[in-house]
Order: structure tokens, then sequence, then C-alpha cells
């Protein structure tokens, strides 16, 4: 969007190329070592492609990246959605098009979840409950599944890249209503969160079940969008509060570090749990996955800053060093 704004155009070719390498180095390295390690390896094609998402669950190779997938599939398209709403823009239009793909977003959710009779409480971990590939091929991984999570975003990020000084006085102006907004978004966010969807002894009514799992993931996204606005435009009261703890330096290095561990962290999790379990196969399995999660979280994160230093870094710093020929060259 800044891109846009700056030159009213979008350097698709520089835009993907960035994508690939910012992501794919360290994507390379997890999926060798999933190849040695993991089962269904024959479809490592699909995560090379970005698409193992749209495959069915059973065959999903390193399955935790489904969600890098998403976001890849939806960065391949945003530039060209973007493009062709920027040169249509009006305010009125294009809030018409967000309300019309937000409610589209939640009919799609509604016809998938009526259609495979999908119901809380839902199957989220494999061969504890019925179920679990079901909801992973019908809803759970699936773009058309989730597009309207990442409405809210658009819309945040548009407002910040394009009226970014109108939002600041708009929210200092009205900031005790903006405070109002944010602690009525945290409370949505806790609230989402602290539904025991995937509590299999909970109960649900079949209205409120059905309603609950068809917007809980967009009303999460819009309140996350409203606490983001309010952040970065009203730095008073609870807003300001959070900003300054969102902003803290303590955060910048898991910031850094959250893209490795995030491929690497189920290796290294899941490698501890198989000693523990041979080692002491006595202890209840609850006491098993702590004992990981506790060794497992420092080592994920010691073994993230290595492929960030030596793997990540150096390719991102590439394409500093290769931006500043290209302005050399021009320049001459």
């Amino acid at each position: 969007m800044t891109e846009y704004r700056n030159s009213h155009t979008i350097r698709f070719g520089h835009f993907y190329k960035r994508r690939f390498m910012r992501l794919m180095p360290a994507y390379l390295l997890a999926m060798g070592l999933g190849l040695m390690a993991l089962p269904n390896g024959q479809y490592v094609w699909t995560n090379l492609l970005y698409i193992n998402n749209l495959f069915p669950a059973n065959t999903h190779f390193m399955p935790w990246t489904w969600s890098l997938a998403i976001e890849e599939q939806f960065y391949f398209l945003f530039p060209l959605l973007l493009l062709w709403v920027m040169r249509h823009r009006s305010p009125v239009r294009l809030l018409g098009v967000a309300a019309v793909a937000f409610l589209g977003s939640l009919l799609i959710r509604y016809l998938i979840i009526h259609y495979h009779e999908l119901s809380l409480p839902i199957c989220w971990y494999e061969n504890s409950c019925e179920g679990f590939f079901d909801v992973i091929d019908a809803i759970y991984v699936k773009p058309w599944a989730r597009f309207g999570s990442f409405l809210p975003g658009i819309f945040a990020a548009y407002f910040h890249v394009f009226y970014g000084e109108q939002l600041r006085v708009v929210f200092h102006r009205y900031r005790r209503l903006v405070g109002l907004l944010t602690l009525v978004s945290l409370i949505t966010v806790l609230f989402v969160l602290s539904v025991p969807v995937n509590n299999q002894q909970a109960y649900f009514s079949q209205f409120w079940g059905t309603l609950y799992y068809v917007g809980y993931r967009n009303l999460f996204t819009v309140a996350v969008g409203v606490i983001l606005l309010a952040t970065l435009y009203c730095n008073v009261g609870l807003s300001g509060f959070l900003a300054t703890c969102l902003s803290s330096r303590i955060l910048y290095p898991v910031g850094q570090l959250a893209y490795s561990t995030y491929l690497f962290h189920p290796f290294v999790i899941g490698g501890i749990y198989t000693g523990i379990f041979q080692m002491a196969p006595q202890l209840p399995t609850i006491q098993k996955i702590a004992l990981a999660t506790v060794i497992g979280v420092p080592m994920s994160l010691m073994v993230a800053g290595l492929v960030y230093l030596f793997v990540e870094r150096p390719f991102m710093n590439m394409r500093g060093r290769q931006r500043q020929v290209s302005q050399s060259l021009v320049e001459s």
C-alpha cells in the first residue's frame, strides 16, 4: 500500500521476489529436515508451491505450515486486488466492497458448517476425538473459509497508510470513545480465546454453537484491528498503555525469531517429547507434555536464533544489497 501511495503502481516482480527471499531459505531448510523426520514426504512439492492446505489433511507434509500457505496465497492475490481497488478508489465504494466481502465470508462459513454438519466442540487434535480430519479438510485450513479474517487487517492497513493524520486527529478528539472501543475489543479478544471450543466435554446449543462457529474468527480479527489502530493513533489511557506494552524492546527479538520458531519448534518439542517418552514412559501424558514444553520452548528459540542469524538474515541483507545496486545503476 505504501508503494502504491508513493508511486501509484506496484512492482509485482519486486514484491514477489522479496517475499521469496524472506520466506523460502528457512522454509527449504525446514523441509529438508522434515524429509528426514516426517511422513508424507512425497507431498513436499505442495509445500514448495504453498498449496499444501488445498490437499486432504491426511496427506499434509509439515502439517502446521497450512497457515504459511494461506498467508502466501493471500500475498499472491492481494497486490492484484489492491491495484484494482486503488484505481477505483472512493471511501464509500471501498466500504461497500469490504462490507459485502465480510458478510460473504460469514455466509460461506455458515454454508460449510451446515453442509458438513459441523458443530461445537471442535475436534482439533488428531486421535483425541472423532472428526479431526473432517474439520481440517472442510473449514480449518481452507482459504475460502478464512479470507474474512484478513479483511479487518486490510482495512486497518488502508486507513493507516492513506488516512494516518486524519485518524490521529479523530482518535485524539474522541479519545474517550476510542478508550471504550479499545476496552470492548480487548474483552472481545479475551472472550473468544476463553470459549472452550475444543473441550469435548463442553455443551453448546445448536444455535449459539453455530453462531459462534460462523463468526468467532471474524469477530476476533475486527477486535484486533481496532486495538492496533487505537494503539497507533491514541497514546492515552488504555490504548496508550497497550501501545507501550506492544512496543517494548523485550518483544523485538521475539518478533525477529517468530518465523524460524514457527518453522522449527515442532521438530524440537516433538523430538524432546519422544525422548521423554522413551526414557520415562511411566510419566502421565500431561507431565510429558509439560516437561517437553518447558525444555522445548527455550531450545526452540535457540534453534530459531541460529537459523535467523545464518539463514534468514543473510538473505534479507541480500535483498537490501540488490536494491542498492539497482539504485546505483539507475543513478549512473
